[in-house]
């Protein structure tokens, strides 16, 4: 189904040449998106998807996330067999993926870097799943480590088969984690020191019935697919795998911040205490090479630890083997239909060349005046959360604990992820890409990887790379007091934009900011000081009084239904603090704002076709940014599991906490969005 927003985006392609002033006398044909008639147009486009994502028959003061989203899932469902689940940050990452698609396969690219970006695209989408050397060559990977039980049957030798060596030596070789994570970055107690850290790698399955069935099957075919398995001993192979894989998925402790999840071991104590699993010290030198085994290290999650080697210790070896051997397999695999290449091949190229991917994009639309109102409303932000940090609006903070409260904030520092100052030829440049072999070229950028990777115990104390997994919001990084802003977000005309009224840029980007920047203070930040390292800085009264707040937030959400159940009563209230804080503050900031502003600029507040004055048109901005759709069967998952509320109480918490909300739409004191009893930290 087509979207709401790309429906418009395509009329205003078609509208807009039609109707705007030419930019050139002498060009007839050229457009001038800055005309009137155009920032018409576009403001008209915003509109419509606006209302379309509506449904104006439920009150705002008895439900408001329902009155703004109510019809998203409309234009933009969620599929059993598809996005599960579909929000605006995903319809952002797949304009990002456009625009990324539109410079692959551009014919006249000057950087050889882009190239061979490029050369990788190309390769990825000349593989064929059926391919006959397609085939042999993923089993040359096998068996580079041995080979596949399931492969060859009664023939296998157990006797030459260790299943920690296999995962250290893959570590060491491609940077993949199996079983065992581990990770380099600096001490969170020192941060200007490298600690190595043992650690639970990422699962990529949400671990559902539902999705470990699919799993199942899907795993159950590409053993037949790829390998040439029979029927039967697929499906009965595919169904150990997944049985493990979803035993590792569940096994961690569930601890509610990272200081209690982190336990310091000697490598001595550790040899010492898994001696009936593993050799921990020859574990490490595999990884690391002997000369860079450290003394000591961390153990995140122990509970994940203990339980994964005591379950690989019941598991058959032959079994052992088909899951290491089938996780490195992974990363090699083409899991797409003919029909979904070009989609996959994208994500593909995005996974290896994240940042140069981003970086290349992003220069094609890059705009210093968005940077610079960027940073604009970033101090903004900042000097209004610093003036009530001073002031008596927080006065439950005592007066030792504000002032290193301001010291921290005065060192957190905002970037735009644009990697102007990444080295790319050190990353790609010694890579050999061909553009006829997808696996090879795979394999390259892995090898580059685990260089990289070894290479970080002797090298200045940095905190994890994790571009891979970076999404398409802001993000706090808690070890480095720092926000970065992913590039994608600065795409034109998606949450706000020079046509549209401020309200929507103060509603989307200045909550944004605040509720990353709150982040510093909340459950998990307040543990951690001006310079990122872990070193409990808040006084005696100071936690208390935070406490007493905090579990006003854990009643009010665990009163919250979705999914057929109540949302858990989690002590971790972290993003619940940052939704509410956040909001206010970005509030604040558009007050300051409209308070500076002539009456002509003011009247530009509101957007004709919507009935909403400039203040009821932030919250509008503000609720329709967290708008989704999740499919149904997924929706107990992602009560239970997602530090995040459901997005519908997302949007009905913090309005609720927030007694300007029934003010500015003039609800009534009984009105469900005007409780009595409002919970408040920031």
């Amino acid at each position: 189904m087509m979207t709401s927003r790309v429906l418009w985006l395509c009329l205003l392609v078609a509208i807009v040449p039609a109707m705007a002033k030419p930019s050139d006398a002498g060009d007839p044909f050229a457009d001038d998106l800055t005309s009137d008639y155009a920032k018409k147009i576009i403001v008209q486009a915003k509109v419509a998807e606006m209302k379309t994502m509506m449904k104006p028959e439920v009150s705002p003061c008895d439900d408001f996330y329902t009155h703004a989203c109510g019809n998203w899932h409309r234009h933009n469902p969620a599929q059993l067999l598809g996005d599960v689940m579909t929000d605006n940050f995903k319809l952002i990452s797949k304009g990002f993926d456009r625009r990324l698609q539109r410079l692959l396969r551009a014919n006249d690219l000057q950087s050889e870097l882009e190239k061979k970006m490029q050369r990788f695209y190309m390769s990825c989408n000349l593989v064929h799943r059926d391919d006959v050397h397609y085939k042999l060559v993923l089993e040359n990977v096998i068996r580079e480590y041995g080979t596949l039980p399931a492969l060859v049957g009664a023939q296998w030798n157990s006797s030459d088969f260790s299943w920690w060596r296999t995962v250290a030596q893959i570590q060491h070789k491609y940077g993949k984690q199996i079983i065992i994570g581990l990770e380099i970055m600096h001490d969170i107690r020192n941060t200007s020191v490298n600690r190595v850290y043992i650690s639970q790698p990422d699962f990529k399955t949400i671990n559902t019935r539902l999705t470990n069935l699919m799993e199942e099957v899907r795993t159950s075919m590409d053993l037949q697919q790829y390998l040439g398995l029979s029927s039967s001993v697929a499906k009965h192979t595919a169904e150990q795998l997944t049985e493990l894989e979803r035993t590792f998925s569940s096994g961690g402790s569930g601890a509610a911040t990272l200081q209690e999840s982190l336990s310091l071991y000697t490598v001595a104590d550790l040899q010492e205490k898994y001696s009936d699993h593993l050799n921990f010290t020859e574990f490490l030198g595999l990884i690391l090479g002997e000369e860079n085994i450290p003394k000591s290290l961390y153990i995140y999650d122990e509970e994940y630890l203990d339980k994964a080697l005591l379950t690989m210790r019941s598991t058959p070896l032959a079994t052992q083997a088909n899951y290491v051997l089938w996780k490195l397999l992974e990363d090699f695999l083409v899991d797409a239909q003919p029909k979904d290449m070009v989609k996959w091949c994208t994500e593909s190229t995005k996974k290896y060349f994240g940042k140069l991917a981003e970086h290349a994009v992003y220069k094609r639309y890059r705009n210093p005046d968005v940077e610079s109102e960027v940073h604009k409303i970033w101090d903004q932000i900042k000097g209004i959360f610093r003036q009530r940090l001073l002031g008596d609006k927080l006065d439950w903070i005592s007066n030792a604990t504000r002032t290193l409260a301001i010291e921290k904030l005065e060192r957190m520092h905002l970037n735009i992820n644009s990697y102007d100052e990444e080295n790319f030829e050190n990353v790609y440049g010694e890579v050999f890409i061909d553009r006829l072999n997808y696996v090879s070229n795979v394999q390259q950028l892995l090898i580059a990887k685990g260089i990289r990777f070894v290479a970080r115990i002797n090298q200045p104390a940095d905190s994890v790379d994790a571009t891979e997994l970076l999404g398409f919001t802001p993000a706090y990084n808690i070890q480095e007091n720092n926000i970065t802003i992913p590039v994608a977000l600065l795409q034109p005309r998606y949450f706000w934009g020079d046509q549209y009224p401020e309200a929507l840029k103060y509603a989307t980007l200045g909550y944004l900011l605040a509720h990353e920047m709150l982040h510093g203070f909340d459950d998990d930040g307040r543990q951690y000081d001006a310079s990122g390292n872990l070193a409990p800085w808040w006084d005696l009264k100071s936690r208390y009084e935070f406490e007493e707040r905090r579990k006003c937030f854990q009643a009010q959400y665990h009163e919250y239904q979705y999914g057929g159940s109540k949302l858990p009563e989690s002590k971790d209230q972290s993003e619940n603090i940052a939704d509410s804080g956040g909001l206010k503050l970005a509030y604040a900031a558009y007050e300051l704002w409209l308070g500076q502003q002539s009456e002509e600029v003011l009247q530009r507040e509101t957007m004709e076709g919507l009935p909403f004055n400039s203040r009821q048109l932030f919250f509008l901005g503000y609720a329709q940014l967290l708008c989704d759709d999740v499919q149904f069967l997924f929706q107990p998952w992602v009560s239970q599991s997602d530090r995040h509320a459901p997005s519908k109480y997302r949007v009905i918490g913090p309005l609720s906490n927030f007694q300007e909300f029934p003010w500015v739409f003039n609800c009534s004191q009984s009105a469900p969005m005007d409780p009595e009893y409002k919970c408040a930290i920031y």
